[in-house]
């Protein structure tokens, strides 16, 4: 048993005192941002740094879980080319059969904007039974990709605005 604990001080040694340099308050919160993030993207705030840095869509830990590389241009080339398909929304009828009254569609909501294009057609695909597109927008000399939903009726974008403030 002995031996066992001087085997593992050199592994653990180095762990301890990264994790004394830097104050508990920020350990919790650089470790909540990235659950956020994984949540939200399936990638780290570490992951969208390097992503941002080399114009690629990384992920570190794709080559333990995917066994494919850390950084892949191809899901972003691919990404930036494929049009999302829209769909349409669904329009009630009412029960006697007769056509529903002619519905004003002049609504339109943004779901997400993100630096990565692979990222928004994810989260467009979220919303295919809509109509979705995604559109590009410049903030500050960055190039951001809006996912937005539209044209909606003033209910049905009501209704997604109360979904999207209840996540």
């Amino acid at each position: 048993m002995r031996t066992f604990r001087w085997l593992l001080s050199p592994l653990l040694l180095p762990l301890l005192a990264a994790g004394c340099a830097v104050p508990p308050a920020v350990t919790v919160a650089s470790l909540a941002a990235d659950g956020v993030s994984y949540v939200a993207t399936g990638k780290s705030v570490t992951d969208h740094g390097i992503s941002a840095a080399t114009g690629e869509d990384c992920a570190l830990l794709r080559p333990v879980l995917q066994d494919k590389p850390v950084c892949d241009s191809t899901l972003t080339a691919r990404a930036k080319t494929v049009p999302v398909e829209q769909g349409s929304a669904a329009v009630a009828r009412p029960a006697d059969g007769t056509a529903p009254p002619s519905v004003v569609r002049d609504q339109y909501v943004t779901v997400g904007s993100f630096l990565d294009p692979a990222n928004a057609a994810r989260a467009a695909a979220g919303y295919a039974p809509l109509r979705v597109s995604i559109v590009p927008a410049e903030v500050q000399g960055r190039q951001f990709h809006r996912v937005v939903v539209g044209p909606l009726s003033r209910e049905e974008a009501d209704g997604l605005r109360l979904r999207l403030a209840a996540r």
